[in-house]
């Protein structure tokens, strides 16, 4: 038994649901933070601006009312946040095909360079993690990391109930490991500055 597992079954039985999204949210954290660090490193684009260029590689081309509530934005500040990346170059503005009326927002060339190059910072540093790992890990991670992708994008609630009830406090941790003690869901961030 490693760690880990005698860690698990120390601990005792746990809420199913509720543990799992609690590891799935810790492990999204890694990941974000591996893109706030690329951002930082290698590109000249805010986060908040990364935020549209994707959103519009994602969903393109979108209309602003569209790309408004991808962003959870209002018109307006959508707006302004295109027209900057269109001055920059990486998005552009057109004359929609089904209405003369409605803009048609999308990534130019220099813009999925841009996210090609930022995402390309990320892999390796998501490559260079998973270094540490075994391959029969990385194979199974990779394959449950796709179904959830999948699952993720589906725009029907899952058949499970989900109480959204916190996991109880985590005790499979060493004291003083960082976040043995503190309440479930609370990001490191916050912990780091409390």
């Amino acid at each position: 038994m490693n760690t880990d597992e005698a860690r698990d079954t120390a601990a005792g039985p746990r809420n199913g649901l509720a543990e799992e999204a609690w590891r799935v949210e810790e492990a999204s954290l890694a990941l974000v933070e591996m893109t706030l660090n690329a951002v930082a490193e290698d590109s000249d684009l805010s986060v908040t601006q990364l935020r549209v260029l994707l959103a519009v590689d994602r969903h393109g081309p979108l209309n602003l009312s569209a790309l408004a509530a991808h962003l959870a934005v209002s018109v307006s500040a959508a707006g302004r946040l295109v027209a900057r990346l269109d001055d920059a170059g990486l998005l552009t503005r057109l004359l929609s095909p089904h209405s003369r009326r409605e803009i048609s927002i999308d990534v130019t060339a220099a813009g999925r360079r841009a996210i090609g190059h930022l995402r390309a910072a990320r892999r390796r540093r998501i490559a260079a993690a998973l270094t540490r790992l075994p391959p029969g890990t990385r194979r199974a991670l990779a394959g449950a990391l796709t179904e959830f992708t999948a699952a993720a994008r589906t725009d029907e609630e899952p058949a499970a109930a989900w109480t959204g009830e916190e996991p109880a406090a985590r005790t499979d941790e060493e004291p003083g490991a960082g976040h043995a003690s503190d309440p479930p869901y609370t990001d490191r961030t916050t912990r780091r500055n409390q």
